[in-house]
């Protein structure tokens, strides 16, 4: 190789001729960057130079008592590897820039970006996964559906501590309380429902305003009743609503009305007709 021609100028004994081929030999071998096929001899502490005595070619770094491999180069298939590298550092040190480097290796950018594909994340233990946000923020995740709708459902913890899940304009939400909630209604640890509507009743939880219902009810189906143990009230007024013949024949109550008593009619000192009175019930 033309770096093993160079040989030191001694202006005493050389002619123009050899100082030419000197010059061109030392040219030569600086163009080629110390390649040969073993180091050259001038070489000294920190002359980096190419091996080409086979494929793939060899770089070393001459530390002044031996050579040092960096790396492979492959002159056919126009490649670097590392010294004692993987597929791995190859893929590093050929890509053309950091995002062509995870494309290569299958990363992703730790600042964000895209995932196409099906994605799977798995965790072993307790914590399947954990996401968090940076900041005193939200953290929350976004499913969207290709429905050309541009509809998408949030499930996350607000900076208070409450999970939540947001779908269509309205967000429900998990209080640190154990409550249930979405707008004004509400569905508490303990079981009862709290909502506006309730407030038709008296209160705007189930509990009271159910409570409050069947008082209601009850308190005016008792006041269309007479108390236990009290006397029945009557209008004022007797009324005959019939007679029963020595014939036989049945006499009843109209509705509204009890028995008060009889009056008996009789003709030439004979039973004749026994007549029904009653009056009409009342509530007090």
């Amino acid at each position: 190789m033309t770096q093993y021609n160079n040989v030191t100028i001694d202006p005493t004994v050389t002619n123009g001729s050899q100082l030419a081929a000197n010059i061109n030999s030392f040219r030569a071998a600086n163009l080629s960057l110390h390649s040969g096929v073993e180091r050259p001899a001038y070489a000294t502490g920190g002359t980096m130079w190419i091996s080409t005595a086979s494929k793939p070619w060899k770089l070393y770094v001459f530390d002044g008592a031996a050579d040092v491999a960096i790396g492979e180069v492959d002159p056919d298939g126009h490649g670097f590897l590392s010294a004692g590298g993987t597929g791995f550092t190859n893929d590093l040190m050929t890509s053309q820039n950091a995002a062509d480097a995870r494309n290569r290796l299958g990363a992703y950018a730790r600042n964000g970006g895209t995932l196409s594909g099906y994605v799977r994340v798995m965790f072993d233990g307790a914590t399947l996964a954990s996401f968090q946000a940076s900041g005193e923020s939200d953290a929350r995740i976004e499913f969207r559906s290709n429905n050309g709708g541009n509809s998408y459902v949030e499930v996350g913890q607000r900076s208070n501590g409450d999970g939540f899940i947001w779908s269509r304009g309205r967000e429900y939400t998990f209080g640190s309380d154990g409550r249930l909630s979405n707008g004004s209604w509400n569905i508490y640890a303990d079981g009862n429902v709290g909502g506006s509507v309730w407030g038709n009743w008296g209160s705007n939880d189930a509990f009271n305003a159910i409570s409050n219902r069947i008082e209601s009810r009850a308190s005016a189906y008792a006041m269309g009743r007479a108390a236990a143990g009290a006397r029945v009230q009557h209008d004022s007024g007797t009324y005959e609503i019939g007679t029963v013949q020595t014939t036989g024949n049945t006499v009843d109550c109209p509705a509204g009305m009890f028995i008060t008593g009889l009056r008996c009619q009789n003709y030439d000192w004979a039973v004749r007709e026994i007549y029904v009175r009653a009056k009409y019930a009342r509530n007090q």
